[in-house]
């Protein structure tokens, strides 16, 4: 998963979802594709919080807006 992008891990964890709820594949199948959900949504889980770190926060100040890049509590 290490080239995979948070786009990409979502879409397969709707193909995922598409494919448990149609009720098509075996017991055995349908806990391989759980297991791939789980591992996807801790990716995505640590996507976010990366992408919540980033978040650049807008202050007011004396001047007006600045813009600064500590992280978001």
């Amino acid at each position: 998963m290490a080239k995979m992008t948070f786009e990409s891990a979502m879409e397969r964890l709707e193909e995922i979802a598409d494919v448990l709820e149609d009720g098509s594949k075996s017991l055995e199948e349908s806990l391989k594709l759980f297991e791939e959900s789980n591992e996807l949504m801790i990716f995505c889980q640590k996507k976010l919080a990366e992408a919540e770190n980033k978040i650049t926060v807008l202050s007011k100040t004396a001047d007006g807006f600045q813009l600064s890049d500590r992280e978001a509590d």
